[in-house]
Formats: C-alpha cells, sequence, structure tokens
C-alpha cells in the first residue's frame, strides 16, 4: 500500500466494480444487440417446398390409444428406417429472406461470443483505469515515480487480444477442410518475417522506430548494472540477434491478421455500398480505410517529422510545432482513429451479415439444384458466426491502443507536448547501489529493511529498462500494429477489386470466410434435424442448438 497507493484503490475498485456491472450489463452485449443490426432467417422446409413446387409430405397417422396401452406394433415401429427428409431445389429459387432484430438471446449461443463480450468490456474498464490513473499523476506529479499499474491492465489487454486471434486462427489449423486456408496464413506470417527482416534493416534516420537507440541504451545500462554485481560479461545479446527475435514477433502477428485484414476490407466495401446514401457514415467509413495508412507514414521521418517540427514554411519563423508536440500528437491520432474505427463497428457487423442475401442473390445465378440443408446451412452459419468476424474486427483495433498507451506511459511521453523523459536534458541520479546481497532476503531483516530492498530492485529495474528503451520497444510495437493493419487491409483490397473485375461483380464472397469451423464436420448426420428448424415456432436456443450439430 505504501507503494502502490492510490492505484492499487483504483484497481481494486474497478475490479469490484467490473464484477457486479458486467452481470447487468454489457457493452460487447450492446453492440451487437442495441445498435440495430438485423441477421436474415433461413427459409424452413415448407416454404423451400412451396417455392419450388413440391407437394408437402402426409403427416403419419397417429398410432391408436388402445396400441400405445397393449405394445401392439411396437418392434415393427422401431425397425422402420428413418425417412430422409432433405430434398433439392433450383438454384435460381425466386427466394426473399425475411429479417429479424438481434435480442440477447439470440447472440448466447454464437461462436466466440464469450470471448468478444470478454474482450470489449474489459477494455473500455482498462480505459476508465488508465485515464484515472494519467489525472492521478497529473495532479499529483510524485505519482509518476510509482508502479503504474494501469500497464499492467494494458499488458492483460493485449494478452487477450493476442489470446483472441490466436483462437480464431488455429481453428484453421485443427480443420481437416481448411487446407487452402492454412497455407495462406503460413504464407502470410513468412512473408511478414521476411520484410519485418528487411525492415529492420532500414537506417532509423529515415524509419524512426528506435530499436538502435534502445538497445544502446540498455546495452550501456546492463553492462553497468553487471559491473556492479562484479560479474564479467560482454552485455546483451547482439543488436542482429535482438533484432530476428523482433522479426519473429512480427511474423506470428503477421499470421493472425491476414485473415482479419481480408474480413475487413471485405466489409468496409460493403458498407461503403449500402451507405452511400448518408453522407457522415461514408465519411467515417473512409476514414476507417485509410487511418492505418496515414498512422504507418507518421513514423517516416522525411514524410512527417521534417515537415511538421524541422521544416519552416513560408514566411514562419519556426516549424509548426517542436518534437515534443509532434509526438503528442502521433498519440493522439492513433488514439483517436482506432475510437473511429470501433464506432464504425455496427456498419460493418451489419454489412457483414447482408452477405446472407447477397449469397442468395450470387447463387440465382447458377444452374443445377441444391439441398434444402445446404441452402438453410448457407444463411444460418452467417448469423452464427456474427462473434467470430467482431474479433477480426476489434482485437486488431485494441491492439493497436494497447500498445500506443504503453508506449505513452513507458516511454515517458507526454499528452500535450511535456514529456516526463527528455534525452537531452537528462541528468544522471544517484540511485541505491543494487547487488545482488543486497536483494536476497535476510531471516533478520525488518519490514524497512523489506521495503529498502524493494525499492532498490525497483530503481534497479528503472536503470536497466529506462524510458529509452520502452521507447524503442513499444514505438516498434504501435507502428507494426499500424502498419499491418494497412497492409493486410489494403492487400484485402487489391483482391477483393481484382476479383471483382475478373467476375464481373460476382465477388468470391467465401474466401475468407469464417465457414470452415469443425461444427461442420458432419453435414448430411444432422439433415433430419435442419428439416425440424422453425423460427416461428422454435426458440433461438433450439435453433442453435440444431446448427451446431452440424
Amino acid at each position: 500500500m505504501v507503494l502502490l497507493g492510490v492505484q492499487l484503490i483504483v484497481t481494486l475498485l474497478t475490479i469490484s466494480i467490473m464484477q457486479k456491472v458486467t452481470q447487468r450489463f454489457s457493452f460487447g452485449k450492446w453492440i451487437l444487440c442495441q445498435t440495430g443490426l438485423v441477421y436474415y432467417l433461413h427459409p424452413t422446409d415448407a416454404e423451400l417446398r412451396k417455392l419450388a413446387g413440391i407437394p408437402q409430405p402426409k403427416p403419419k397417422p397417429k398410432p391408436k390409444e388402445g396400441d400405445n396401452k397393449r405394445g401392439k406394433h411396437k418392434r415393427k415401429r422401431a425397425e422402420e428406417p428413418v425417412e430422409d427428409k432433405t430434398f433439392t431445389v433450383p438454384r435460381n429459387i425466386e427466394l426473399q429472406l425475411e429479417t429479424a432484430k438481434i435480442f440477447p438471446k439470440d447472440v448466447l449461443q454464437l461462436k466466440f461470443f464469450t470471448e468478444f463480450v470478454w474482450l470489449v468490456d474489459y477494455s473500455v474498464f482498462v480505459l476508465v483505469v488508465y485515464i484515472i490513473t494519467e489525472i492521478y499523476c497529473g495532479v499529483f506529479p510524485k505519482g509518476n515515480q510509482e508502479v503504474n499499474l494501469s500497464m499492467l491492465w494494458c499488458l492483460l489487454l493485449i494478452g487477450f487480444a493476442l489470446k483472441s486471434l490466436c483462437s480464431v486462427t488455429s481453428l484453421y489449423f485443427w480443420n481437416t477442410e481448411a487446407a487452402a486456408e492454412r497455407s495462406l496464413v503460413l504464407v502470410g506470417g513468412s512473408f511478414c518475417f521476411v520484410l519485418a527482416l528487411g525492415l529492420l534493416l532500414i537506417d532509423e534516420s529515415n524509419l524512426e522506430i528506435g530499436l538502435d537507440a534502445a538497445y544502446s541504451a540498455f546495452n550501456a545500462s546492463a553492462s553497468e548494472f553487471l559491473e556492479q554485481q562484479t560479474m564479467d560479461s560482454e552485455g546483451p545479446a547482439s543488436k542482429l540477434i535482438l533484432k530476428l527475435c523482433f522479426a519473429v514477433w512480427c511474423g506470428i502477428t503477421g499470421a493472425l491478421f491476414i485473415f482479419p485484414g481480408l474480413r475487413v476490407s471485405r466489409m468496409h466495401l460493403d458498407a461503403l455500398r449500402y451507405c452511400s446514401e448518408r453522407k457522415v457514415l461514408k465519411i467515417f467509413m473512409y476514414i476507417n480505410l485509410v487511418s492505418p495508412f496515414l498512422l504507418s507514414l507518421l513514423w517516416i521521418r522525411p514524410l512527417a517529422r521534417h515537415y511538421f517540427s524541422v521544416r519552416v514554411f513560408g514566411d514562419m519563423e519556426a516549424p509548426l510545432m517542436n518534437e515534443q508536440t509532434f509526438d503528442s500528437m502521433r498519440l493522439w491520432l492513433c488514439v483517436v482513429f482506432s475510437l473511429v474505427r470501433i464506432v464504425s463497428a455496427p456498419s460493418c457487423f451489419q454489412a457483414y451479415l447482408n452477405l446472407a442475401q447477397e449469397k442468395i442473390e450470387i447463387m440465382k445465378k447458377e444452374a443445377g439444384r441444391i439441398s434444402n440443408v445446404d441452402l438453410q446451412r448457407k444463411i444460418a452459419i452467417i448469423f452464427y458466426y456474427l462473434c467470430v468476424v467482431g474479433l477480426q474486427f476489434v482485437a486488431p483495433v485494441i491492439l493497436c491502443v494497447g500498445f500506443t498507451l504503453m508506449n505513452k506511459t513507458m516511454g515517458g511521453y507526454g499528452w500535450f507536448g511535456q514529456h516526463h523523459y527528455n534525452p537531452d536534458e537528462c541528468i544522471p541520479q544517484q540511485e541505491p547501489k543494487a547487488t545482488i546481497s543486497n536483494l536476497l532476503p535476510n531471516d533478520e531483516a525488518t519490514l524497512g529493511d523489506a521495503r529498502e530492498q524493494w525499492l532498490v530492485a525497483l530503481s534497479s529495474f528503472r536503470q536497466i529498462f529506462s524510458y529509452e528503451v520502452f521507447r524503442g520497444v513499444f514505438g516498434f510495437a504501435n507502428w507494426w500494429m499500424q502498419f499491418l493493419s494497412f497492409f493486410t487491409i489494403g492487400c484485402g483490397l487489391a483482391y477483393q477489386s481484382y476479383f471483382e473485375e475478373q467476375t464481373n461483380g460476382a465477388v468470391l464472397h467465401n474466401f475468407g470466410d469464417v465457414q470452415i469451423l469443425a461444427i461442420q464436420s458432419s453435414p448430411m448426420s444432422s439433415a433430419v434435424g435442419w428439416m425440424h428448424m422453425q423460427h416461428k415456432s422454435h426458440s433461438s436456443s433450439d435453433w442453435m442448438m440444431t446448427i451446431m450439430d452440424l
């Protein structure tokens, strides 16, 4: 309590409030159910028979009451084979799908619903804790010397977002029918690994990721610490090894971002088509498309920092802003554009749900016949994977926000141009000398001695991992998230535009869909269950359970 103080109290109160509030209200569920989203209902077997001109099956006569009591014909009925109730209809059938508003009971059985709700709710509380901590540190400057617990919240947020993306991506590896998707993930990760190796070799006078300065600061501080321990060492690993580790991390994150980028690009194109008459929403969609590209340019020194904080235009006596103000502006833009992308999420989700009707329109242009089970699955599965698509949309944005907040705090930046750390004005302070003997527990140590040992260990950690080190690590991670979003979305837009031209508007919607999950392992074995799905007479949970059988 002495070390953590107000921040520990804020953390404990937030955990208690989060536990109670999420039981009554969920931000993730609000996005799905209270933003006007509608989904398409699949046609029943009776409707398909009527549209295709297929006679309705005759109902079986009910057994007599006396036969049931005496048990007659029981063995005969048990030996009767189960009637196969599947049938085929023309693909060009005149079918108009009905829509229904999404209610809370409809989303409980969706795939990855729990993960989506938890990630959205937790990110909201992380922002609350971070804002309170920033206000506290701004009002009381001594708070900057304390352990910043909001960074632990942000670190967990990044971990939850990466875990969600790993869970979605792993489905392509568990399913034996997803060979193409699995190959695309591996190729994308390998390409991002090679691309990161090339980018890390660029001179930092052009691309200011800060890893060289971070390595130099870490090497100097770590060598000094080892000398204090009277240990012979040449310091940390070489710069090449560290950059290779960063490239491996870039390859892994690139593999996780491949399908989210393809999906987000598809949703943005569809959303732009549906909101052509809503000018404000259309502007938001265009901002979402170009924001990752603009943000990634802010780390290119000749294109961004040089024009804003070095070059003097016209009759001006000074640049537009100084170096510190430019760093703060870059942080603000990362946060604001990420929030704009979250605001546009309902429109993108509705564009994804509209794929059900688009698939039917494309199917009408095809020849041949299709079974009722395949037709119903084609429509119902779009809504069933809504939360999977939601994770693919939200998780990359949350990663960008998380790394931005950690870059600001751990790097010693300020929101309004006043940084906590300035390498040009930094004066080394006399810190308590930390040795291994001082850090080892002692049986005769009192509470004051334990506190002193903790302070010495904390000062040693700050000495090794300085602001300069964190600026390089989290600055590069922040830029890579923005660049990766731009790269994957750009590849998705190029892919969609290319195939739209090749097929004269009949875009291949199935590429990158999340329709290859493990629940489709035995579609024909549950055809009888699909025949009895009636949206108007069955509850949503029963309907979802029949989908899960497929």
